[in-house]
C-alpha cells in the first residue's frame, strides 16, 4: 500500500451476500457493504442503546475475493482492514454527491458470536513462471522438500 494511505480496520455485519464478478481480464472483484453500529448509553433511560449505523462500501480483488465469496454470506460478522477511498457519484437528482469505501487489504470472520473452521486453500503464482532448473526444489528422499541450501 503506498505510503499516506488512510487505513482503517472496520467491524459490522455484512448487510447482503457479497457480490463477485470479474474483469474483462479475469480478474475476480468481490463487492459487498459492511454496516458498523455503535453503541451509545442511554442516560435518561439508564440501558445501553443503538448509535448510528455507519454503511461502508467494501472492494477485495483476485484471490481474497474468491475465498471470501465462498465463506461469506448475509449477517456474518466481519472484520475488514483496507484503504478508504473518496468518490463522487451523480444522484438520481442529478447532484453530485461524495462517498466513501474501502478497498480491502484482508477481511476476516469474527469469532465474538462465532466458529469458523478454516481451509487453507492454494494459489498459483501466475507472474512468476516456474522453471524446472530451481536448486530449491529439490526434494530429499523422503519426498520432503529441504530448508538447506543445494551447495
Amino acid at each position: 500500500m503506498p505510503i499516506g494511505e488512510t487505513v482503517i480496520t472496520l467491524v459490522g455485519n455484512l448487510t447482503a451476500d457479497p457480490e463477485l464478478t470479474h474483469t474483462d481480464q479475469g480478474v475476480a472483484r468481490l463487492t459487498f457493504n459492511v454496516a458498523s453500529n455503535s453503541r451509545v448509553w442511554d442516560k435518561t433511560r439508564a440501558e445501553w442503546g443503538e448509535g448510528r449505523t455507519l454503511f461502508l462500501r467494501c472492494t477485495a480483488w483476485r484471490w481474497i475475493a474468491e475465498n471470501a465469496a465462498a465463506s461469506l454470506t448475509k449477517g456474518t460478522r466481519v472484520i475488514v482492514t483496507g484503504a478508504l477511498r473518496q468518490f463522487d457519484y451523480t444522484a438520481p437528482d442529478g447532484t453530485v454527491r461524495t462517498g466513501f469505501g474501502l478497498d480491502v487489504d484482508d477481511i476476516a470472520v469474527s469469532l465474538r458470536y462465532a466458529t469458523a473452521t478454516v481451509t487453507r486453500t492454494g494459489r498459483t503464482n501466475t507472474t512468476q513462471p516456474v522453471t524446472g532448473n530451481d536448486p530449491w526444489a529439490t526434494a530429499t528422499p523422503a519426498g520432503k522438500y529441504s530448508d538447506q541450501p543445494p551447495f
